[in-house]
């Protein structure tokens, strides 16, 4: 197994032979990172914002920028780079109107000076809308739930070796399985503690010069409450909200424990976030026999070895 590292330094081509392990990891509406350390010698020199590139055995597997160095007294430097959708975690505000997801995607790399490759056609013209210092990502991830909700289909954003990509999930399946007999370890954890309510309370409150409204909408689930205690989520709305009808989304959203399943097994070199999988385990609280999400996944690579851990969303997990 060969691991090949290359650092562009102002025209400069650095190889250096990274020492330890290498990690990759990419996540739902994040960047994709890559972590690797080497040593310093009297040669080789980089800075932030150098690109590095990722070969293993001579498969392309990562193109970004350093953002981070770390050293300590005789130890080698930590290396940090993340692809081109670091740059989603900009904000800025863009105020659109007659335009599909793609459209808007294409934009926003064009004003970022971004390199995009397949960018799927979503079709559906968005409704005007202002984001106000709003991150790119989330730009991006209300566009993308508007058009969900229109014609049922989700899409991945991704960077594919230096080209920002966003492809139909449909197209993101995979004939993967994790079952007990290559699954090295795993981590299950159901909670109630964060993000999770039985009740919900919304309050709009408006005061004139002459009167003063405040009117208060409520919906509750009586048996989590009796099972859970409350857990009430309290907000403020504004105007042209169905308080009732919002107050009932909102507690069909957060009624449900949270569950997180993280998986490690065997690595493949074509798995990342947004990858659909199948997965048959036995877990206790139930058998889980289904095709989920990949949500994260961080590969490590050493010389002879390779695994991954993989953050499943999805079925069971999400009820």
């Amino acid at each position: 197994m060969e691991n090949k590292i290359y650092i562009n330094h102002r025209g400069t081509i650095f190889n250096p032979e990274p020492i330890e392990e290498i990690q990759w990891s990419t996540r739902l509406y994040g960047a994709g990172e890559l972590k690797f350390k080497v040593l310093k010698d009297n040669v080789m020199d980089f800075n932030e914002g150098d690109q590095v590139t990722f070969y293993r055995n001579n498969v392309p597997i990562f193109k970004g920028y350093v953002f981070a160095k770390e050293r300590h007294k005789n130890s080698p430097i930590t290396v940090l780079c993340y692809d081109q959708l670091r740059y989603f975690k900009n904000k800025d505000t863009y105020t659109y109107s007659n335009i599909t997801a793609s459209g808007l995607l294409k934009m926003i790399a064009s004003d970022y000076n971004l390199t995009t490759g397949d960018i799927a056609n979503t079709a559906y013209v968005l409704p005007p809308r202002i984001e106000d210092n709003s991150t790119l990502f989330d730009i991006m991830y209300n566009a993308l739930e508007s058009t969900e909700k229109y014609n049922r289909q989700k899409y991945v954003l991704y960077d594919d070796f230096g080209a920002i990509v966003l492809k139909n999930s449909l197209y993101m399946g995979s004939s993967f399985l994790a079952d007990s007999s290559d699954i090295i370890e795993y981590k299950y954890t159901s909670s109630i503690d964060s993000n999770v309510y039985n009740s919900v309370k919304l309050k709009y409150e408006k005061t004139t010069k002459y009167t003063h409204i405040s009117n208060v909408y409520t919906a509750k689930d009586t048996e989590k409450i009796k099972e859970w205690g409350l857990l009430q989520l309290y907000e403020h709305i504004g105007e042209n909200i169905d308080g009732n009808a919002y107050a009932n989304m909102l507690l069909n959203k957060y009624k449900t424990k949270s569950r997180t399943l993280k998986i490690c097994t065997f690595g493949d070199i074509s798995m990342r976030a947004g990858t659909i999988i199948n997965v048959n385990l036995d877990i206790g609280d139930f058998v889980l026999n289904n095709r989920f999400t990949v949500r994260e996944c961080e590969h490590t690579y050493k010389d002879n070895e390779e695994y991954m851990w993989l953050t499943v969303d999805g079925g069971v997990l999400n009820e």
